[in-house]
């Protein structure tokens, strides 16, 4: 009976040794890279980059306007406009403020007449058609206190509306650029000589810093 008890001991010891030797095998795909070793690096995900064009610069241009328009014997004499002015943009709509000279001096019955048109100052409502790209179709309209004087003699001093129609190009980099046309229309004076001065159209040019 002893035997039999002592026997029993010694296959449960042989029993729980084995047990407690074993070690729990995992499959290792050998067709991976790195071998044997766990890559614990999560996949970082794909980071898109958005450029959004400049909330608001500053801009010089030059533009050539007159309220009648010039005969191709005195393309000569036209001197090109100087305007300055600030842009703010916020998403489609923008506000434009501005102040422009054009002068030219022309012959009238064998005398010499200048003609001038000036803005100071002059604001304007733009609308962006494609806000976020880099280049842009615009179109406003504002208003103007400035003055004008034709080769007929006529002088106005008052409030201009406008309206505007432009190209706005590179509106994601430093030194953007835009050409414009607007079509102004002297409304209510200050002070006039003859009769009110008639619509005239400017053609500009400009860069934005």
């Amino acid at each position: 009976m002893k035997k039999e008890i002592t026997t029993a001991f010694l296959t449960l010891a042989t029993v729980f040794g084995f047990a407690q030797d074993a070690t729990p095998f995992t499959a290792i795909d050998q067709t991976l890279p790195n071998f044997g070793q766990i890559n614990a690096k999560p996949a970082l995900p794909a980071i898109e980059e958005r450029v959004t064009p400049n909330k608001s610069f500053g801009y010089v241009r030059m533009g050539v306007s007159d309220s009648q328009l010039p005969k191709p014997d005195d393309l000569q004499q036209v001197i090109p406009g100087l305007g300055l002015g600030y842009r703010l943009i916020f998403g489609a709509s923008g506000i434009d403020v501005s102040a422009s000279y054009n002068r030219r001096n022309i012959t009238a019955d064998e005398v010499q007449v200048q003609t001038f048109v000036y803005t100071l100052p002059k604001a304007s409502y733009l609308y962006y058609v494609s806000p976020a790209s880099n280049n842009s179709f615009y179109a406003g309209a504002g208003a103007a206190w400035g003055g004008v004087k034709t080769k007929d003699g006529r002088e106005f001093l008052g409030l201009i509306p406008n309206v505007a129609l432009g190209y706005e190009m590179n509106r994601n980099n430093m030194i953007r650029t835009f050409v414009e046309v607007n079509v102004s229309k002297p409304a209510l004076a200050w002070t006039q000589t003859g009769d009110l001065a008639a619509a005239y159209a400017e053609a500009s040019l400009g860069a934005g810093f």
